[in-house]
């Protein structure tokens, strides 16, 4: 297999990480590992006869794929709205059509699993990586923007490589809304612009990588997978590099251990989130950063 190095996705950046995993979903024939720099860069290991680019930026969702997306937010043959307040019976319905088509994104965003007593509220819980935006935005919604960034099909090669190789054209938009490095600044001080700017290939590749992490409830309480307290909360989430090449569903089981402290064969780097601190309770910005804690 061929090896390619993509600088721009270092394993201490979360949406890097994410991004990197995403490329492994999108590609079955794809394994990714990690360098033994300081800070580790994606290595993907593919077949000699791919064009690994090429591979990945045709595989990247288009416009007409999200719009039969199950959190698409009006879909033929659904009778439900699913926007950003999730009622149980929008749930439901979407909930059997993902069963039909195992996107998985339904699962990445929304859970039923709650109290009985609350079944009949408007909102189910969201996860983590489905953090709250203005205006309602929904996780569809918000890729559906960075997919409309990508340009034509054509032109999408480019742009993936250049985001691999980390000179990758942002574009202002929210991303999936918990990228720290959209953020003007770490802070958002008083009169500061509060224009924000994502790169839509990172971002799009995030949304696929989620399919791995469900939102899971147990009747009392929900998280999204990997996620042990409150996306407030320092350490909640915690991540690693690893030096094998993986495929997606190695990928998968490895991030079972990913709580396991140390860092120890073939774990080789771990990473705990920073969330970004609201200013008040009016402000709904969300963002990750990260330090490395193994």
């Amino acid at each position: 297999m061929n090896v390619y190095d993509a600088p721009g996705l270092t394993a201490d950046w979360l949406n890097g990480w994410l991004a990197a995993i995403g490329v492994t979903v999108l590609l079955s024939d794809v394994r990714l590992s990690w360098s033994d720099d300081a800070i580790p860069i994606a290595r993907f290991h593919h077949p000699t006869e791919v064009d690994f680019v090429s591979a990945a930026a045709a595989a990247l969702p288009t416009e007409q794929s999200l719009a039969a997306s199950v959190i698409a937010r009006r879909l033929d043959g659904a009778t439900h709205e699913f926007a950003r307040n999730v009622t149980l019976e929008a749930f439901q319905e979407r909930a059997s059509l993902e069963r039909a088509g195992q996107s998985h994104h339904l699962a990445a965003s929304v859970t039923d699993l709650v109290r009985d007593a609350h079944l009949d509220r408007v909102n189910l819980p969201h996860g983590a990586f489905d953090p709250p935006a203005p205006r309602g935005e929904t996780l569809w919604s918000r890729v559906n923007a960075c997919v409309e960034k990508l340009g034509q099909v054509p032109d999408r090669a480019e742009r993936v490589a250049a985001a691999l190789a980390g000179a990758g054209t942002r574009a202002q938009l929210n991303g999936l809304g918990f990228d720290s490095r959209r953020l003007p600044s770490g802070l958002h001080a008083a009169g500061a612009t509060n224009k924000v700017y994502a790169d839509p290939i990172v971002e799009t590749l995030c949304f696929e990588a989620l399919r791995l992490f469900p939102v899971r409830g147990n009747g009392r309480a929900s998280r999204q997978r990997g996620w042990l307290g409150t996306p407030s909360q320092r350490a909640a989430f915690t991540w690693m590099a690893w030096s094998p090449a993986l495929d997606r569903w190695a990928i998968d089981a490895l991030l079972d251990h990913a709580q396991i402290a140390g860092a120890r064969p073939p774990v080789i780097a771990r990473y705990k989130v920073v969330p970004y601190q609201p200013s008040g309770a009016s402000d709904t910005t969300r963002a990750y950063f990260s330090e490395r804690s193994g």
